[in-house]
């Protein structure tokens, strides 16, 4: 009797725990433009920065500040409408030995996307999802998103940002000028969104590591941008 006793609570025991989530500070969505627009040396950059950033003792250091918990971070790789690609799925960040993986981890994976349109709207509800997929708890929820350009296929980013918003999810933009001198106004009316948003710009490429690294440290500290 008392076996059985044993055999009948054991699935509960074991679906309490595979259900248990880590708080953390901070759950943030790395969502990277891979997209044809982007040719193979910017791609490189852009993978580059992502990487610098989390090596950055001042980045380091935001996380930190946040204490032991840190945060709950993944990376994409978008570009069209079916085209989002976990490149490093969900991991906690809370040390420099633990961001200097991470950086290690995005620069080992290689591009997943060499064609196709640029569906924002699509990498944005992607990113929302994955919220709901991790075994993470917080009570801010951010997804970062970069581009060199407009939308131009599937739903307009506009609708879903609303949508995510009302989640209780902040989008930020980094928009890269490039070829397109509006797209930062397009980021602000149509992808940025929720508590404390905003859009970094910055002219091309070769500015892409120190902007990727200003963002993170306003993204993981909470501290509003000007």
């Amino acid at each position: 009797m008392r076996w059985l006793l044993f055999l009948l609570l054991a699935p509960v025991v074991m679906t309490v725990s595979a259900n248990a989530e880590t708080d953390v500070e901070l759950e943030l969505v790395l969502l990277a433009d891979a997209s044809s627009s982007i040719r193979g040396d910017e791609f490189d950059l852009q993978i580059g920065g992502y990487a610098r950033a989390f090596r950055d003792p001042l980045v380091v250091q935001a996380i930190e500040d946040l204490g032991g918990n840190g945060i709950a971070i993944t990376f994409v790789q978008w570009s069209a409408t079916f085209q989002q690609f976990d490149i490093v799925p969900w991991r906690r960040v809370h040390d420099a030995e633990s961001a200097a993986a991470f950086a290690e981890a995005i620069e080992r994976q290689a591009r997943q996307v060499v064609s196709f349109g640029t569906a924002m709207g699509s990498a944005i509800d992607y990113g929302g999802n994955l919220f709901r997929r991790n075994a993470f708890r917080s009570k801010r929820k951010v997804i970062d998103i970069t581009s060199d350009e407009h939308s131009n296929q599937g739903r307009h980013p506009r609708n879903v940002r609303d949508a995510i918003v009302e989640q209780g999810i902040t989008i930020n933009g980094l928009a890269i000028l490039d070829d397109s001198f509006e797209l930062e106004a397009y980021f602000r009316d149509a992808v940025i969104g929720g508590h404390g948003s905003f859009v970094v710009s910055v002219d091309t490429y070769a500015d892409f590591a120190w902007a990727i690294r200003l963002k993170l440290m306003h993204e993981i500290s909470g501290e509003p941008i000007s």
